[in-house]
């Protein structure tokens, strides 16, 4: 399964000229969302995962959709195109195997004014996939979509947000997207009990072999600076830097080791619990590679990320789930170079009326094969400059005295700050190339 095109009408910030309609590549890969704050990322993300999810979850998941409409409008729509292809995706079960493309809608209605409660309902847009063989049922075959937020921490959580999460149908697998107090905790959880059960079986058996399946795509160049994933123990997941070093365990590591450690050991016991098996193959490197389908969405993918590592995120996790479709949300540049062409999206800010775009190819082409500095200057990201307000201020000043200077009207003051200027200014090829073209600026 596969997003081919999504559509919002009146959905929040989505109406009008700002109502969306989507083509994306409709394949695995690396699709990115990129725009400013308030711009709707999160909402787009969010209702997507409903119409693939289905009215019965989607309350579940959100208990009031008060808000979710457009202002002065009775009712706001998602539809979602999907691939379906009955080969890959596994289907079982008795029922017409879906073929082709087909679409999943949901409609959100105003009660009506003379009616005490005002809480929109939510229904099916059209006839619905309700049979034994559609992503709406309780425990979908061959359907696969799991959500993540932004916060994806590994411990604590409330009661009700880790209830959604030891459910192994669709509200777990996209509970953390609408709960920021969800935690990832289930995968350690599910680890651990892994490792128990193997210790109950005969050398070789199947908890076993997952368990060792599972450790080995950890250890696959997931952490950076040379940290591994080593064992799992009663306690959790541990650590080891530099080999012979002392192993510690992950959950004392900073957020962004344990974040993305938790995000991708929950990702691989969804697959699990839901197609019942992993299907697993090795690179020509020997890396362990997962090659269950599905759509994973994630909200800020680069959270808690250093830059050396939002490089690489998309990256491996592509190479290590090839036919996983990944639609996320971003504000770095890095996260978007990952992004595959005709799958790089602008939303535009909240005071623009106009719908979100697949970015032209000459923009996808300057983000993708130049620098995140190209990138974060471009319309994609809107930065006007690079530099900090302070350096902004003493540039324009700089500009001024070097004027002087070619005149020759500068006090001796002014020629000693001037000076200064260009030693503190011109510590970088592209600050004094910017500089030169302010100065060209003045000169027209």
């Amino acid at each position: 399964m596969y997003v081919t095109r999504v559509q919002l009408k009146n959905i929040k910030g989505f109406s009008g000229k700002r109502a969306v309609d989507l083509a994306l590549p409709g394949r695995s890969g690396w699709t990115v969302l990129a725009g400013r704050n308030s711009s709707g990322k999160s909402t787009v993300l969010q209702a997507l995962a409903l119409a693939l999810a289905g009215p019965t979850v989607s309350r579940a998941l959100v208990t009031d959709f008060t808000g979710w409409i457009s202002s002065g409008t009775r009712t706001g729509e998602v539809n979602v195109h999907v691939a379906v292809d009955a080969s890959l995706d596994g289907f079982s079960g008795p029922g017409n195997t879906p073929e082709g493309e087909t679409s999943f809608g949901l409609r959100w209605s105003r009660a009506p004014e003379s009616e005490h409660s005002q809480r929109p309902l939510v229904e099916p847009l059209g006839k619905g996939k309700s049979g034994p063989r559609g992503p709406w049922v309780e425990n979908p075959a061959g359907w696969f979509c799991a959500g993540y937020g932004p916060f994806r921490r590994l411990t604590g959580g409330s009661s009700e947000a880790q209830r959604l999460m030891v459910n192994q149908g669709p509200s777990g697998r996209l509970a953390t997207l609408f709960h920021e107090d969800a935690s990832l905790a289930e995968g350690v959880a599910w680890l651990v009990d892994l490792r128990l059960r193997a210790y109950e079986e005969d050398k070789g058996g199947p908890a076993a072999d997952l368990l060792q399946t599972v450790l080995a795509l950890l250890q696959d160049g997931l952490l950076p600076d040379n940290y591994q994933v080593k064992r799992v123990t009663a306690d959790g997941l541990w650590v080891e830097g530099r080999e012979g070093t002392k192993q510690f365990p992950l959950k004392e590591m900073s957020d962004g080791y344990r974040t993305v450690a938790a995000l991708v050991l929950d990702i691989v016991r969804q697959l699990q619990g839901a197609y019942g098996a992993l299907m697993v193959s090795r690179t020509s490197s020997g890396g362990t590679v997962v090659r269950n389908p599905g759509v994973v969405l994630i909200d800020e993918v680069d959270a808690h990320l250093h830059v050396t590592w939002q490089r690489k995120i998309g990256d491996w996790l592509q190479e290590h789930f090839p036919c996983i479709q990944f639609i996320v949300t971003s504000h770095s540049p890095y996260i978007c170079q990952a992004a595959d062409e005709g799958a790089l999206i602008r939303l535009p800010g909240i005071d623009e009326h106009q719908a979100p775009e697949v970015v032209q190819e000459d923009l996808y082409r300057r983000v993708v094969y130049g620098t995140g500095d190209d990138a974060v200057i471009s319309e994609l990201f809107g930065l006007e400059t690079l530099f900090s307000s302070r350096a902004e201020r003493e540039r324009r000043r700089l500009v001024a005295l070097e004027r002087k200077v070619y005149a020759q009207t500068t006090t001796p003051e002014e020629d000693e700050e001037y000076r200064q200027l260009t030693d503190l200014l011109t510590s970088s090829l592209v600050t004094r190339v910017a500089e030169v073209s302010a100065r060209l600026e003045q000169d027209r």
